[in-house]
C-alpha cells in the first residue's frame, strides 16, 4: 500500500486565538491514533479525541478546539481521513465489465477484474484495470482482499458462476454487492439463498437486479446505469431526475474522504521539489455551491491549476488569493460568495458561499514524511 495512505488521519490547523500564529498551516498526521509534533499539552488532548472521532465516521470535517482551563485559546482545524481508495472488483470479464471498467476508473475507483477464461482475464483486455485474475471463481474468496471499502459486481457468463461468488460475497460486509440478472433470476436466486439459511437482512442488501433503471440496454448502457447506482451508494443521491426534484437533502455535505488525495500525493511531491505553489480546500460550504468541504487544488506559481474547487469566477477568485500566498508565504481563508453573477458561468440559479484555507504547499513537506512520485 502507498505508504502516504498508511498515515490514518492528516490535521490542518487553520485558525487560532491567543495561541502563537505562526500555528496556522501547521500539518500533523495520526497513525493509530498517534500523533508527533504538537507540544501544546490540552491542544494534544482534544486532537487526539478528535481524531479517534474522525476515524469512526471517515469523513473531512472542521472543528473549533477550545482549551477548557483557559476558554480564551481556541484552535480551528481539519481532520480527514486518509483511506486506501475505493475498490471495485468485477466478477466476470464480458462486455459489460469492459466498458464498466473505463466508467469506473474516471469516476475513482481502483478495479480487480476477475474471471476463470484466460482469454477474458487479461491486461491486454483490460489495461485500464489495476490488477485481472486469472482463477477459478470457486477460489475467489481466497485471492481476493475484501472489506467494507470493496464494491463488487458480479456479471459472470452464467447463473452456477454468479451463485458460486454471491455465496462468498454474502460472507463480507462490503460498501456494496451487486449481481446481474432479471427479475425472475433473482426471485429465484433469493429463494435459494433463504433455504441455505442467509440472514433475509444480508440478502436485502444485495443490489438485484444490478443497476438504475434507465432503460439501459445495451452493454455501455447498462455499465453507466451500474456506475449511477455505484455513485448513487457512495454519495446518498436520490437518484430521481433532477428536475423533479424541488428540495434536494443531500446524505453528505463533505466529498468523499479519499477522493481528493492524489492532489495531497502531488503537494507532497511539489514540496519536496521546492516548486512553489500553494492549495486551496474548501473546508465550509453552504447552500448551491458545485463543489463541497473537501475539495481542492494546487495552483502554480505560473497560475495553472491541477484539481477543481468548482471553476467559474469564485475560482479564480481563489486562484488570485493563491498567487498572493506563494508570494507572502502565509496561509489565509477566504470567504467566496457564490452569487447569481459567480454562477453565470456555472449555468447555476441558486446562489452559495464557500469557506477556503489556502496554503503554501511547502505544509505538506513539513506535514508528510513519505515521498510520492508524481
Amino acid at each position: 500500500m502507498d505508504k502516504l495512505l498508511e498515515q490514518k488521519v492528516i490535521i490542518t490547523i487553520i485558525d487560532q486565538k491567543n495561541l502563537d500564529p505562526d500555528l496556522i498551516g501547521s500539518k500533523v498526521t495520526y497513525l493509530d491514533n498517534e500523533g508527533q509534533g504538537i507540544d501544546i499539552p490540552w491542544l494534544k488532548t482534544e486532537l487526539e479525541k478528535a481524531v479517534e472521532n474522525s476515524l469512526l465516521s471517515e469523513s473531512f470535517v472542521t472543528k473549533n478546539l477550545v482549551n477548557e482551563n483557559d476558554p480564551g485559546q481556541q484552535v480551528t482545524v481539519i481532520l480527514e481521513s486518509c483511506l486506501p481508495p475505493e475498490e471495485l472488483v468485477i466478477l466476470g470479464g464480458g462486455h459489460i465489465a469492459r466498458a464498466l471498467v473505463k466508467i469506473a476508473k474516471m469516476i475513482g475507483f481502483r478495479i480487480v477484474v476477475f474471471d476463470n477464461r484466460p482469454g477474458f482475464a487479461s491486461t491486454e483486455r483490460f489495461p485500464e484495470a489495476d490488477r485481472v485474475i486469472f482463477e477459478s471463481y470457486e477460489k475467489a474468496e481466497e485471492v481476493l482482499d475484501l472489506g467494507r471499502r470493496s464494491y463488487v459486481v458480479v456479471v459472470t457468463q452464467d447463473h452456477r458462476n454468479d451463485w458460486v461468488c454471491l455465496r462468498q460475497m454474502l460472507k463480507y460486509p462490503l460498501a456494496y454487492l451487486g449481481v446481474i440478472g432479471s427479475r425472475r433470476k433473482t426471485a429465484l436466486t433469493r429463494e435459494k439463498m433463504l433455504d441455505e439459511g442467509f440472514e433475509l437482512s444480508r440478502i436485502n442488501n444485495i443490489y438485484m437486479p444490478i443497476g438504475l433503471d434507465i432503460g439501459a440496454e445495451t452493454p455501455e448502457e447498462i455499465a453507466i446505469s451500474i456506475a449511477a447506482e455505484l455513485i448513487k451508494v457512495r454519495y446518498g443521491g436520490t437518484a430521481a431526475s433532477l428536475s423533479g426534484i424541488r428540495d434536494l437533502t443531500p446524505k453528505s455535505t463533505t466529498m468523499a474522504a479519499d477522493v481528493q488525495f492524489d492532489i495531497i500525493k502531488k503537494a507532497v511531491n511539489m514540496a519536496n521539489h521546492s516548486i512553489p505553489a500553494a492549495v486551496a480546500t474548501i473546508f465550509a460550504a453552504e447552500g448551491s455551491t458545485p463543489r463541497k468541504a473537501g475539495s481542492r487544488m494546487i495552483i502554480k506559481e505560473d497560475g495553472s491549476i491541477y484539481g477543481t474547487i468548482g471553476g467559474g469566477k469564485g475560482e479564480v477568485i481563489i486562484c488570485e488569493k493563491a498567487l498572493e500566498i506563494i508570494k507572502n508565504d502565509r496561509p489565509g481563508i477566504f470567504r467566496v460568495t457564490m452569487n447569481a453573477d459567480l454562477n453565470d458561468e456555472l449555468g447555476m440559479i441558486c446562489g452559495g458561499d464557500i469557506q477556503v484555507f489556502i496554503e503554501p504547499v511547502r505544509s505538506f513537506a513539513l506535514g508528510f514524511k513519505e515521498n510520492s512520485e508524481q
